[in-house]
């Protein structure tokens, strides 16, 4: 089935796209002009999505193989999410208001579940993000359903905790990952498998009470707990100070300088956003990103061209 949407707020996502290509795997990527997306946990199905027509106001054309999967890829894409509020906010801020402008519309899409976050975010604990999405590349490819086959694209589906619980930690290490990434990402899905850990009941909770939960768990930490925080739950009010890259665009932005700030004073920048710390970092980080050249810009055509 094809269902027409066009998101009543600006939307689009391919600044996204410029900036993160290089690190998707095959459960969620883009090619031959559309977005192809693995849903479902039990059971999978696949989505397209293109952006059609104008750039503030596109027509998403969605190809879906149920009527069901629209909540979760509306929760996933953000095209129901309203950014005007954070938008107002930032036009206070003379750095912000630039960066909005440059990336107005833009979506971070969130992850489909709680485990999907944390894998990732485990994954680029201390290293680069090139490596780390290489190892979820494999595995993807080695524990995710599938491959399921639409219009000669090969499409897995995100590993489950079931998935991952089945195996051993030494297997997960035979595709490259550290002995304690193996242990801490095999303990959380032994964890939620066994209903040590609700995730739907968690996002009924209030963001700091879920990021105190896992920051708790074992091989987790703070840094990692906030940002499994901003990619799954429905909140926009966490993000991780912390975080080098962050910190290195504040003080590129705001300080003109290579030395990154320290993290209070990166969270003294979020929380003049409050309670959009999620928008305002991540559009942070797009924005060091494509000003340092990494975004790919020579790959891809005009956006007027592609639509």
């Amino acid at each position: 089935m094809v269902v027409l949407i066009r998101p009543s707020f600006p939307f689009t996502l391919f600044p996204y796209l410029e900036t993160y290509h290089p690190f998707l795997d095959r459960s969620f990527f883009w090619s031959k002009g559309r977005w192809w997306i693995a849903l479902g946990e039990s059971k999978t199905t696949i989505a397209q999505v293109v952006e059609r027509e104008g750039e503030k106001n596109p027509l998403l054309e969605i190809t879906l193989e149920s009527e069901e999967s629209i909540k979760e890829l509306s929760f996933l894409l953000g095209f129901d999410e309203n950014p005007l509020s954070f938008y107002q906010l930032g036009e206070k801020d003379p750095v912000m208001s630039n960066i909005i402008k440059e990336f107005y519309g833009a979506r971070i899409p969130r992850s489909r579940s709680l485990f999907e976050a944390a894998v990732t975010t485990i994954l680029e604990q201390q290293i680069s993000m090139k490596v780390a999405s290489t190892l979820r590349k494999r595995l993807v490819e080695r524990w995710g359903g599938g491959p399921f086959y639409r219009k000669g694209e090969a499409i897995f589906a995100f590993p489950t905790p079931g998935d991952i619980a089945k195996s051993s930690p030494f297997e997960l290490r035979e595709i490259g990952m550290s002995n304690a990434k193996a242990r801490t990402i095999h303990q959380l899905a032994k964890m939620i498998e066994e209903k040590e850990i609700n995730p739907e009941s968690w996002k009924t909770l209030p963001s700091s009470q879920v990021v105190d939960a896992l920051a708790h768990l074992p091989g987790i930490g703070l840094w990692s707990a906030q940002f499994i925080v901003a990619r799954w739950m429905p909140v926009s009010d966490c993000f991780a100070p912390s975080d080098l890259g962050l910190r290195k665009a504040i003080s590129f932005f705001y300080q003109g300088s290579d030395h990154p700030v320290s993290a209070v004073d990166a969270q003294e920048i979020l929380h003049r956003f409050s309670p959009y710390e999620r928008w305002a970092g991540w559009y942070l980080l797009m924005a060091i990103e494509k000003e340092r050249g990494s975004s790919l810009e020579s790959y891809f055509q005009s956006i007027e061209e592609r639509r």
